[in-house]
């Protein structure tokens, strides 16, 4: 039996993140499948490469980057606010020159093709059944490459460009992945939902503007989706929080873990455990 997990897209709540992993991890529990978008795309690579489920920070390292307060990195150009060279850089400083092929378990990331609106899958691996139209195989790209397109939040990070595609957010299309861990062979899907409704924000900055957009247009696709191909679903946020907030990291860990341990019953009914 194949385990799928599908960690969603959700800013700096995606310490919750490393939480789900590590109680998994400490209960001899380990995925054959891990597909993230954008927060969960982070997650997902850093547990290919061994960094989690250790409280390491360097496992927190590439999280922190997405720091919105960073004001050094506001551009101002058009096509996004931010430059997302920080976030790069430190991408490129753990992943160093890895492809898809060099991670374990199977991981793949989830992107958004601005132009022709197709969900974007990077892996090493292939479907395991026809894909809807709208989704397409990207290939075995370096990690780095495919986890700075699935951040690229539309407005707030300049979109990123992988061979002739330019890419955005794959929370704009799929910000769960459950449905891609079934194409790509999962038998048991466990999804990580890092919602909690449509928070309501004091709109201190247009980025916060922009998440709250991208939430609401976001939230009946995540239902959907989650309904149609999760054999469970994860929601560690007990209580609203802030995307861009580095202060909550502990205690979203905390809550990640909570929620799993929580649930660890009906997870091991699941595996036949």
């Amino acid at each position: 039996m194949r385990l799928g997990l599908a960690l969603g897209g959700g800013g700096l709540k995606g310490a919750a993140h490393i939480g789900v992993l590590r109680v998994l991890e400490d209960n001899g529990i380990k995925p054959d499948i891990i597909v993230g978008t954008s927060a969960g795309s982070i997650a997902a690579v850093l547990y290919g490469i061994g960094l989690i489920p250790d409280d390491n920070p360097l496992s927190i390292m590439p999280l922190s980057a997405l720091n919105l307060q960073n004001r050094r990195s506001v551009r101002g150009l058009p096509l996004g606010l931010l430059n997302g060279n920080a976030v790069e850089m430190m991408l490129k400083k753990v992943l160093k020159n890895r492809k898809f092929s060099d991670l374990s378990p199977q991981i793949a990331t989830v992107a958004c093709d601005l132009t022709t609106g197709e969900t974007i899958i990077y892996t090493d691996g292939k479907p395991t059944q026809d894909l809807p139209a709208y989704m397409v195989m990207g290939g075995d790209v370096p990690v780095c490459e495919a986890v700075r397109a699935s951040i690229s939040v539309p407005g707030l990070f300049s979109p990123y460009t992988i061979g002739s595609r330019l890419l955005v957010d794959g929370g704009l299309t799929d910000n769960v992945p459950a449905d891609v861990c079934r194409f790509l062979g999962a038998d048991v899907v466990i999804a990580v939902d890092l919602g909690y409704g449509i928070p309501n924000r004091n709109f201190d900055h247009v980025g916060e503007v922009i998440i709250q957009s991208i939430e609401i247009i976001s939230q009946r696709n995540i239902a959907l989706t989650l309904n149609l191909y999760a054999n469970l679903i994860l929601r560690p946020i007990k209580k609203p929080v802030s995307s861009w907030d580095p202060t909550k990291f502990t205690e979203l860990i905390a809550w990640g873990k909570e929620e799993t341990q929580h649930n660890m019953d009906q997870i091991h009914r699941l595996l036949g455990k």
